[in-house]
Parts: C-alpha cells; structure tokens; sequence
C-alpha cells in the first residue's frame, strides 16, 4: 500500500498534508483570510476540480502540490482560471527560501524545488488580476509583437486598437509562423497567461501580491515563511 500523508488539523480544518496547514499559517501571519476547500466545481472541460485555498483579499485561488505538478494539475489550473476569471497560483515542493543579495539589495527567493506557477486565464485575455499586473504580457502583446507580425504578414491587417479581438488575431498569427519555422507549437501560450516562479511581494501601500521580481529589501514576507517552516503540528494545533 502507497504511503500518503496524514491529515493535520489546525484552526478547526483537516488538511490533508502539513504542507498544506504551513500554508495556512503563511497565510495568518500575513494577516491574509484564507478559506480551505470551500466548493468543487466541474470545469468546462467535464473535469471536476476541488482547489485547495481561496484567498478573498487577493481575489485568487491557491493549489498546493507536494511535488512536480503534472500536465493535468496545470490543465486543471488553467481551466480554472479561465472559467472564473480569476488567477490561479500552483504551489510545489517544500517551503523552502533561500536568501539573496545584490550590492545593497537583499530579499528571499524560492529555492530547492519551491515553485508556484501563476495561471490568468486565455493569453489573449485583458482582465485585470487583482493580485498580479500581468506587465510581461501587457508588453508583450501591445509593444513588442504588433510590429513583429505586421512584418511577418505584411497582408494582413492588424487593428491599433488593444483589445481581445486583436490580441487574438497577433497570437493566432505568432503561432502559425513559429508552427512553420520550428515545426511544433509556440510553448509560450500554452498555459495562457502564464507566469512561471512567481513570488509573494509587499506593495508600495503595504499590500500582499504576487510578482516575477523581488522586492529589493526583507519584508514581512520572508517573517511568513518562516512561521510556515518552523510550525509544529503534533498536538493538532500550531502552539
């Protein structure tokens, strides 16, 4: 029989792994609510998916995953966020961290085969997250690929205007011409809006999201994953 992990109970919840309870206190000593498994859905696709956490102040969902996520966890976390328009963020490995310096920045990074992979809906997509501001492809799809495919397909018409329909069109182009020169799919949409190895970051106005660049001092944040690691489980509770 398959060893699996035991349920850890803590703030009244039974969580099936104590990677998922660290999570919980991550979440708490963020001041961040957290609400644990509170429905299952049946994406559009037919397949039923239950995820982990939803997280009211960051308007998103959070999939913990012990080890490497699989294909089918990264479908089901697309799909999701495509049905719900809302960001989806997979969380693999042990919380691990690692300390980082640069001249006279210092911050905290995931490491040891710490990832999370953020999911936001359809890549042409151009809602907003409340959590996430999408920069690589709002630049990506409004500065660096409109000229790039007007030179590739010089009869063809791109609207000016920003817009779903627009994006659109540009991927559907990009995706013939890398198909024609690489003979295989552009891998850079294949998740849709996909951001990977993002980060918890601090705003300016003190505010808890998530980012692909570090802030450039410690921050509360690396005080959260400490308290992930160091919690301790054996009575059911967090002392």
């Amino acid at each position: 029989m398959p060893m699996s992990p035991i349920e850890t109970v803590y703030r009244g919840c039974k969580f099936r792994s104590r990677l998922e309870a660290r999570w919980a206190v991550f979440f708490e000593s963020l001041k961040l609510k957290w609400d644990y498994e509170p429905e299952g859905f049946t994406l559009s696709s037919g397949v039923k998916y239950l995820p982990d956490f939803w997280l009211p102040q960051l308007d998103c969902w959070f999939e913990v995953k012990g080890p490497e996520p699989t294909d089918l966890d990264r479908k089901k976390a697309y799909q999701l966020s495509v049905d719900s328009k809302k960001i989806v963020v997979l969380a693999s490995g042990q919380i691990k961290t690692t300390k980082m310096a640069f001249k006279n920045y210092e911050w905290e990074w995931p490491s040891d085969g710490f990832r999370m992979e953020l999911f936001a809906g359809q890549a042409w997509e151009v809602w907003n997250a409340k959590s996430f501001d999408h920069a690589f492809w709002s630049w990506t799809l409004e500065t660096d690929l409109p000229p790039f495919i007007s030179d590739q397909f010089p009869d063809r018409e791109i609207p000016q205007i920003d817009s779903e329909a627009q994006r659109k069109l540009l991927i559907e182009l990009d995706e013939i011409y890398y198909q024609k020169k690489y003979s295989k799919q552009h891998p850079r949409y294949r998740w849709g809006r996909y951001q990977d190895n993002v980060n918890w970051v601090i705003t300016t106005n003190d505010d808890v999201k998530f980012a692909s660049e570090p802030n450039d001092s410690l921050t509360i944040i690396a005080d959260a994953y400490s308290a992930a690691k160091k919690a301790r489980f054996e009575h059911g509770e967090c002392g």
